[in-house]
């Protein structure tokens, strides 16, 4: 068990040996690789139905549970980015896939609540204008909904004017 600074830095620097060690023998050993696999940490990643419990407004099972499976989604990329030294375009692309699959779900209740009027015939931009009028978010959620959603819209690679 980790109690100070000084043993939890000692213990990150064995594990990223041991893990440099691992990826280094399998490249080597391919054959070796389905004995590779390290246990992901147990704990970080919250659970399908603890997600769901926090989805209470959401009352369609299948959107419950696909929503739900999508911020699991969210809390493995997050995991990346929190406990890894990943940096630069790969960074970047872990970063860019969570803003993709947050503004989707966002996209997927928007859709939703037909019962006030916000289905699949009106574009996000105009359904986020609506649940304003309707006082259900606030102008400040809509403007960062808004930018959520320009950056989700970026996913598209034929769009994307990037050349390196």
């Amino acid at each position: 068990m980790i109690t100070n600074l000084i043993e939890l830095r000692q213990k990150v620097t064995e594990a990223s040996t041991a893990l440099q060690e691992i990826n280094d023998f399998v490249r080597d050993n391919p054959e070796l690789d389905r004995y590779s696999k390290v246990r992901f940490p147990r704990g970080f990643l919250r659970t399908a139905f603890e997600h769901r419990s926090n989805l209470s407004f959401i009352t369609d099972r299948t959107l419950k549970h696909n929503v739900s499976y999508a911020l699991m989604t969210h809390d493995v990329l997050r995991w990346l980015t929190n406990r890894t030294d990943l940096s630069g375009q790969a960074m970047e692309m872990v970063t860019k896939e969570a803003v993709c699959l947050l503004g989707s779900v966002c996209e997927s209740i928007s859709i939703y609540p037909a019962h006030h009027g916000l289905g699949r015939g009106a574009g996000f931009g105009k359904r986020v204008n609506r649940l304003v009028e309707m006082r259900v978010i606030e102008e400040e959620t809509r403007a960062r909904l808004e930018w959520l959603w320009g950056k989700r819209n970026q996913e598209h690679l034929i769009d994307v004017m990037f050349q390196e």
